[in-house]
């Protein structure tokens, strides 16, 4: 007889939620922005950064979270490796979101990213949802709340399920405007993925400007392709990067960026 584990179970369950507004999730995050929500977001104060980093652009089977990634990706070249570079455009707030009501009540609530909109539900289509993973309090999971989503039919609620298909559609139609972006902001240093981001942190203004520019003016005809330099500060991995003929580098903090570690530190 088969056993079904803990997080197996889960998955093939109905899932019952409802939202607490207990503001765990408004607190000390990073979210994920389309464009025009990256535009919105500045010109109301916010703060956002560009979280980049670099991967082989290969062919994966469509299913696989590597293809997900490589449609909403830039294609690039690093040396003579060609590339596929993550832009993630995320606003940044630490502690409360400057939006948040004492309350706990958002005080931008119709113009709330989409990302605010789907918590706890996931973006990416091979990512199941699991409560243990959440900041929401016990009582907002269980039969007593009505169901989130189920294995047949998804995403029970219709506010999320659409904030999903919407947040999924921009991935992919920002594509092009985010190749104008990273030229306008002369961004050609990313970190490897799965190993880190290199974060940029352009000035509000400027940012703007190349926001607004990106999303309105189209391509150049004489625009080259987008070449970057893949940073780490593990020797190791700059060596297997330029056994496979891309560009490596040291992460340069004077080059208007930070290097974001996706391991522990080692020294």
């Amino acid at each position: 007889m088969s056993m079904l584990s803990p997080t197996d179970a889960e998955a093939a369950s109905p899932l019952h939620f409802s939202c607490t507004a207990c503001g765990r999730c408004c607190h000390g995050l990073r979210l994920l922005l389309s464009l025009s929500e990256a535009i919105d977001w500045v010109d109301h104060g916010g703060r956002v950064e560009l979280l980049c980093d670099a991967a082989p652009d290969l062919a994966f089977a469509e299913a696989s979270g590597e293809a997900y990634r490589a449609a909403r990706a830039v294609r690039a070249t690093s040396g003579a490796l060609p590339v596929t570079v993550a832009v993630l455009l995320t606003a940044v707030f630490d502690g409360p979101c400057p939006n948040l009501q004492p309350d706990m009540r958002c005080g931008a609530y119709h113009r709330r990213p989409n990302a605010c909109r789907i918590y706890p539900a996931e973006i990416r289509p091979d990512r199941q949802i699991m409560a243990a993973e959440k900041l929401c309090p016990a009582d907002a999971w269980g039969g007593a709340q009505p169901v989130f989503s189920d294995p047949m039919n998804g995403i029970a609620d219709p506010v999320t399920a659409l904030a999903i298909a919407q947040a999924r559609s921009a991935g992919v139609g920002d594509v092009a405007a985010k190749v104008r972006l990273l030229a306008r902001l002369g961004i050609d240093q990313v970190a490897l993925a799965n190993e880190g981001y290199a974060v940029w942190q352009p000035e509000p203004a400027r940012l703007l400007e190349a926001l607004l520019a990106a999303r309105d003016e189209p391509t150049p005809a004489d625009a080259q392709p987008i070449r970057v330099e893949i940073v780490s500060p593990r020797e190791a991995t700059r060596r297997m990067i330029a056994e496979a003929q891309g560009a490596d580098a040291l992460p340069d903090p004077t080059r208007g960026y930070r290097y974001l570690p996706l391991f522990a530190d080692e020294s």
